[in-house]
């Protein structure tokens, strides 16, 4: 028996929310396209109007992306209406949808008891044909909604049915689905292209990288995390990440390991605010074997910045590690020291071209620092160090690197500034963390810093090693200590 010349309204129904679950790319690339099939969607097999509405990169306002009608000019008319509308002014009956997560459909009679609650911005509809029936559909639940989908019905037909319904509230939900999953995959793309931006950096340091995304899923694995984990990348991508190595974390005071999850979800909260957080762990290796590592985790945040995934950089702690930890970091503060420095800024030199704007190097000098530390036990001195350098790297902005160079000395090394005005306010920073009172022998005790700042210009290309551009802002230094805000330029 041959299949039916012209397929029934349930099967092309079916056809129509099949081609909205596969219109991801489309989501990805364009949302426009994405929101004008589903609102032809529903104008074709439901009527007569619909408009579907997403919430902006920040969730500040419900923008159109979609708008279509079976009469043309009406359909011409919907588009023309609002692009947008601020989150919370706009239909009240629209915000109560999205607040609770369920669907209302309004009849004629509901229509004129609730029509001074939709604001003409999200309903231009009520100037086209006049409407018998409206249903405003969420697009996902009540707590993480991600738009609106509002279907109309013109004046002098019915009502929708049940089975009308029940179609409209299949298309929202695979709407929600898929603008959902264009947005997992356009995160991750930009996790994975950041993570490319910064591991060419990273593995000349034969440190372990490894990203993962919000869900946990293993983005990025490089050569050294193959080499002390055992895993290949192939093996690796899209494992949940502390499951496949069974990550610990160590307590620091009493040497305990405990299961990371618990840790992990209270850490990646902080990372939003923090920037990066260091802590200790033990990871197992593809043989069994338990390795000692101290992972530094980075938030990795899109344009609008938001947390799409985690850069974590392992320093293996073998014998191997502790040797490069000794050799590259400051024993009293944990810092990157002088070699470091000047490694990182090899690196720097050697990448700064055309459109990468400026940069700075900044000089941090506490001249009565030496004296302070005279007479102290090495444990308190350690200690009142220790509180300084955090001041000074909780001023810093992200991915800013900050290296202890000399007992009274610090530098930090900031790219992609925007201007002078940028780096003088981090300037600002500093010294303000530095000038923070210490408490010393039961005194408090204010230090004095100086600040000199050295641009790197793209527009002035010149050749400069790593030791004159800290020369540089080294020079500053006296005016600095003149100046009152404590900060001299070169």
């Amino acid at each position: 028996m041959g299949l039916p010349a012209t397929p029934s309204p349930e099967t092309r129904r079916l056809r129509a929310i099949v081609a909205i679950a596969r219109a991801v790319n489309d989501a990805v690339i364009d949302e426009r396209r994405f929101g004008d099939l589903v609102s032809r969607t529903v104008a074709t097999h439901v009527g007569d109007g619909a408009t579907l509405w997403l919430y902006s990169l920040d969730n500040s306002s419900l923008v159109r992306v979609g708008a279509s009608h079976r009469d043309a000019i009406s359909a011409m008319l919907l588009r023309e209406g609002a692009a947008s509308v601020l989150r919370g002014r706009g239909d009240a009956v629209v915000d109560a949808v999205l607040d609770s997560g369920a669907a209302a459909v309004l009849n004629q009679e509901e229509m004129g008891r609730h029509i001074a609650e939709f604001d003409p911005q999200l309903a231009p509809w009520l100037a086209v044909c006049g409407v018998s029936s409206v249903a405003v559909l969420p697009l996902g639940d009540g707590a993480w909604p991600c738009g609106v989908l509002i279907a109309t019905r013109d004046a002098g037909r019915d009502a929708y049915t049940d089975e009308e319904f029940s179609f409209l509230q299949a298309i929202a939900e695979t709407a929600a689905s898929t603008v959902n999953t264009a947005a997992l995959l356009t995160g991750s793309a930009a996790a994975v292209e950041e993570l490319r931006r910064q591991a060419t950096a990273l593995d000349q340091l034969s440190d372990v990288v490894v990203a993962w995304d919000n869900d946990g899923k293993v983005i990025g694995w490089n050569a050294s995390a193959e080499r002390v984990y055992g895993y290949s990348a192939s093996e690796a991508l899209g494992c949940d990440v502390l499951t496949l190595m069974d990550t610990q974390v160590v307590n620091p005071e009493t040497g305990e390991s405990s299961p990371a999850e618990r840790a992990y979800g209270e850490l990646l909260e902080a990372l939003a605010g923090a920037g990066s957080v260091t802590m200790d762990l033990t990871q197992r290796r593809v043989d069994g074997e338990r390795v000692a590592v101290t992972r530094t985790l980075t938030g990795l945040a899109d344009k609008q910045g938001r947390i799409i995934g985690v850069i974590a950089i392992d320093h293996d702690l073998g014998t191997r590690g502790l040797l490069e930890r000794t050799v590259l970091h400051d024993s009293v503060t944990g810092l990157p020291n002088a070699r470091f420095l000047r490694d990182h800024l090899e690196r720097v030199l050697t990448s700064w071209a055309g459109g990468a704007g400026l940069a700075a190097a900044l000089v941090i000098q506490l001249g009565d620092l030496n004296s302070l530390l005279k007479g102290l036990s090495a444990d308190v001195a350690g200690q009142l160090v220790k509180v300084l350098s955090g001041r000074l790297a909780a001023s810093l902005r992200r991915g800013d690197v900050i290296a202890r160079t000399g007992t009274d000395e610090f530098v930090v090394v900031a790219e992609s500034v925007g201007d002078t005005a940028n780096v003088e306010r981090l300037a600002k920073r500093l010294v303000n963390a530095a000038r923070q009172p210490l408490a010393s022998a039961g005194q408090t005790v204010l230090l004095h810093p100086a600040v000199g700042v050295a641009m790197l210009n793209d527009r002035q290309p010149v050749q400069i090693t790593p030791e004159e551009l800290i020369s540089q802002a080294t020079d500053a230094l006296p005016a600095a200590r003149a100046d009152p805000a404590h900060i001299a330029f070169t």
